[in-house]
């Protein structure tokens, strides 16, 4: 017990100095710096990203309204090169960056970041953030996860930028809940019992968890517990948040009230064909839900906070991938301006309006949620996730992300949904399946 108190104070003064930081730095803009500010000849630049379909469209728009508007201006032409999935995308810029030609920005995952500054590619951002000229105005107005996910890095500094950014939601099928006279839950005791009356009805589970690594990460934390830390300590072995949760998710497993994907590898085909009336998933799925109910129009269905375990330890993961920029090889300090100027224009209230309306993700700003126009959409739309998911942004966290000799962040993400995954799939106790995930990284 000592080691956790241990753990989390350090966590809370680590959390504290940061958020101070960024404090200090947005109220007095950096007079003077040594960043190239200005473009004497045009330049080019490439942004790599694995934007594909309508989300492609989206991103190709956002390009021509930089190179119309701030790109012309400032002498800055940006060329969007898909890469592919978001694997090729990761292998690609890996080879790139081990040949010394890395791209001006990119998309990147936090883990991703991590891995890329142990190269030195990778160009740290805050004297752009920071500095009076041109600095990101109202930078604060950006949700405090995202600013803190994007400077969870080395001495706290911007190593990235947000961009498409999402979270989980509880989506659920409203015709079934009115016709039945059913109440939304809002905590997971009140998920339990409407789970238990739906399989009566049924005969069939009633919800599900889209991602057992999700489920995992954030009912360890609600349920009072840590996960692990950017020092690379794992430490959701240290209390008893982990095998209580565990045995809330066995016990309805059991029961026949709950499930995982398994075979249909997500939620959202079980949700649309009727076989379950809810399921926590992430909000970049609700082009899932939709088009699996255009054609049928079975049921009107809507979307609502996550459950919570209590006030004093809501929690909810935020997830999706940030912008990077990189200098290497041939790259000059001003196509590293140019891909700061495009990164931050990525985050303006307008272009972030545009991005949200016409893709599955959510705002990054709360003026653009609060905009009229933005609410407007969500009536218009239908797409309630777009509603419920900013409604939980106090209580977003993100997944910490770190690479050590040993495991990185994603090894042990892995192993806590393998964990869920024993527990449900294979009748493992909460407790060793703990003990096991822990064993699986060496650390029992």
């Amino acid at each position: 017990m000592k080691k956790l108190l241990a753990s989390f104070a350090v966590l809370f003064g680590l959390s504290s100095m940061v958020a101070c930081s960024q404090d200090q730095k947005e109220e007095g803009k950096k007079e003077e710096s040594n960043i190239v500010k200005t473009i004497e000849n045009p330049v080019e630049i490439e942004f790599w990203h694995a934007m594909s379909g309508p989300n492609e469209t989206a991103v190709n728009h956002l390009v021509e309204e930089f190179n119309a508007t701030v790109g012309k201006e400032k002498g800055i032409t940006v060329k969007p090169v898909y890469q592919g999935s978001y694997p090729d995308l990761k292998s690609k810029i890996t080879a790139a960056i081990r040949a010394k030609s890395a791209p001006a920005i990119a998309q990147a995952y936090p883990d991703w970041v991590a891995e890329y500054l142990q190269s030195g590619a990778v160009v740290e951002l805050d004297d752009y953030i920071f500095d009076k000229e041109v600095g990101i105005e109202n930078f604060d107005d950006i949700a405090k996860a995202y600013r803190d996910e994007n400077s969870q890095y080395e001495g706290g500094k911007f190593y990235s930028l947000p961009f498409n950014k999402s979270t989980e939601v509880l989506y659920y099928n409203k015709t079934f809940f009115e016709e039945n006279n059913l109440e939304v839950p809002t905590t997971w005791e009140e998920l339990e019992e409407v789970s238990k009356k739906i399989t009566e009805l049924t005969g069939n589970p009633a919800f599900g968890f889209d991602s057992a690594e999700n489920a995992f990460l954030t009912l360890v934390k609600q349920f009072g517990g840590e996960y692990t830390n950017t020092k690379g300590e794992v430490l959701f072995g240290e209390s008893d948040a982990a095998v209580e949760m565990l045995e809330m998710i066995q016990k309805n497993t059991d029961a026949g009230y709950w499930r995982l994907p398994g075979e249909d590898k997500s939620m959202s085909g079980p949700f649309t064909s009727g076989l379950v009336q809810m399921f926590v998933g992430s909000t970049s799925g609700a082009a899932h839900v939709i088009n699996g109910l255009k054609e049928t129009n079975a049921f009107e269905w809507s979307a609502a906070p996550i459950p919570q375990k209590s006030e004093d330890t809501k929690a909810v993961i935020q997830q999706g991938t940030n912008v990077v920029v990189m200098k290497q090889g041939s790259t000059t300090d001003e196509q590293v301006y140019a891909a700061y100027e495009f990164a931050k224009f990525l985050g303006t209230h307008d272009a972030n309006l545009y991005w949200t309306m016409n893709t599955g993700y959510l705002p990054i700003r709360q003026t653009v949620v609060d905009s009229e126009e933005y609410q407007n959409y969500i009536i218009e739309s239908g797409d309630m996730t777009k509603e419920a998911g900013p409604k939980q942004s106090d209580y977003y966290f993100y997944d910490v992300v770190f690479v050590n000799p040993d495991f990185s962040s994603y090894n042990v993400r892995t192993a806590a949904g393998v964990a869920v995954e024993n527990v449900v799939l294979n009748g493992m106790e909460p407790q060793a399946a703990v003990d096991e995930a822990l064993k699986s990284l060496g650390l029992k």
